[in-house]
């Protein structure tokens, strides 16, 4: 589970990484001079990649732990007991 983490921070540390390139090289001066328009759009950058990084780790957790041969193997259960009845 700690390598979820450890996975997390590094994809957002890329994605810093990445807008600050951008910033240095200067791809963001078609936000306006309004930094308050750079901040958002930074904020909702990285927000989302957070989020799709957490998700996929997520994924990943779920196949390795075994957790969906659970969950298929119950929903399997449940079929073949609503179809006898």
């Amino acid at each position: 589970m700690k390598w979820i983490i450890w996975f997390i921070l590094i994809c957002l540390g890329l994605v810093v990484l990445f807008l600050l390139g951008a910033w240095g090289l200067g791809w963001l001066d078609a936000l306006g001079n309004n930094p308050n328009i750079a901040i958002a759009a930074g904020l909702g950058i990285l927000i989302s990649s957070a989020l799709g990084a957490g998700l996929m780790a997520l994924i990943f957790y779920s196949n390795r732990s075994g957790a969906d041969e659970a969950a298929a193997q119950n929903q399997r259960d449940f079929e073949d007991r609503r179809g006898r009845s």
